[in-house]
């Protein structure tokens, strides 16, 4: 039996408001860690959150009084329900932890199939949590094999021909809601980080009127507003110049909504206008009751889900190939285990 397991939620088992409740960024994470008792039942630890899924991989000696014990300290950390936590979660045991981790880090479970972004992620996840002395040698083998992996079926399939991130479908959404064109169009991207970034990249080729770029570090907006031929928009002041565009595109990692619905409102007068804004914020950066105001629409990281069912189906093919690497690396990991837990039990002994 192999002692790592995962409880874990995605986009397609709960909504985003509930991965929003049960996010850790960096800060957070670092606390959660923190205030992990000594008398835990788990032995290592490695905490995975992205704006579409929400998981954690231990190490422990058994199971259920592990997964118990997690989705507890969860639910206290978070002051949720015990119940709502466990019914949000699947818990991968086993080989089945081992196979889950790989198949996301080769884009198959994400929302957009075969996506760079996931490597990148669990990287960072992987060291942060190796920094904060969490991963002994199990989780360390295991996440290091886990991105091999997917540099593996990446190098080997044509899972990342063509590939797209959610920034690149949401720029589709962007699109679609401006007849395929956008050079009458003023568009707005606050957050420069790697999901900001590519939206950026995919936009500029597209020509629209006005790029305006914001960053809570105005000199790395500035930047990018030189690469990009586009208006550098100071974060501190990114909600008096809404009116001037036509969509806003919110990627930032604060804990906060950034947008509310007063920041539309001027001097008691809503926009002239109507207003897309695209929310790829983890948590979500904008507060859904903007909504409510005439003319203004939302989407979100769950919403452009149908835009990436369309493109899995063109790559379906891909899969079966995909997923024999995957058993390949599950075998490999699985007697490396075996062996390492032997020489374990060996060293005890003598």
């Amino acid at each position: 039996m192999l002692h790592i397991g995962a409880l874990a939620t995605d986009f397609r088992l709960s909504s985003i408001k509930m991965r929003d409740v049960l996010y850790l960024e960096k800060e957070r994470l670092a606390g959660f860690i923190k205030n992990l008792p000594q008398d835990t039942p788990i032995r290592e630890i490695v905490v995975l959150c992205t704006c579409n899924r929400i998981e954690i991989y231990y190490v422990c000696d058994d199971h259920s009084a592990a997964a118990e014990w997690l989705v507890q300290f969860l639910a206290n950390f978070h002051k949720v329900p015990f119940e709502r936590v466990k019914s949000t979660l699947i818990n991968y045991r086993c080989s089945e932890a081992v196979r889950h981790i790989f198949r996301v880090a080769s884009g198959v479970e994400s929302m957009v199939f075969g996506e760079h972004e996931i490597l990148g992620q669990i990287r960072d996840a992987y060291f942060f949590c190796r920094d904060q002395a969490t991963t002994d040698s199990f989780l360390n083998r295991l996440f290091q094999q886990a991105i091999a992996t997917g540099k593996l079926v990446r190098s080997r399939t044509d899972a990342s021909k063509g590939s797209l991130s959610v920034s690149s479908i949401a720029v589709e959404a962007v699109l679609e809601n401006n007849d395929g064109k956008l050079d009458n169009s003023n568009i707005l991207v606050v957050g420069l980080g790697t999901m900001g970034l590519r939206a950026v990249k995919r936009l500029a080729i597209k020509n629209p009127q006005k790029l305006g770029l914001c960053n809570r570090t105005d000199e790395r907006a500035a930047l990018m507003c030189e690469k990009f031929n586009a208006r550098h928009v100071p974060y501190a002041d990114f909600t008096k110049n809404i009116n001037d565009y036509d969509c806003v595109i919110c990627a930032t990692s604060s804990q906060n909504y950034i947008l509310l619905p007063e920041h539309l409102s001027y001097n008691g007068k809503t926009r002239d206008r109507p207003l897309q804004v695209v929310d790829l914020g983890a948590p979500r950066n904008v507060d859904p009751a903007i909504t409510a105001i005439k003319g203004v629409s939302l989407v979100c990281v769950d919403d452009l889900r149908a835009t990436a069912d369309r493109h899995l189906k063109e790559r379906e093919h891909e899969i079966g190939d995909i997923e024999s690497i995957v058993e390949e690396q599950v075998l490999e990991f699985t007697r490396w285990y075996q062996y390492r837990s032997e020489c374990e039990c060996s060293q005890k002994s003598s």
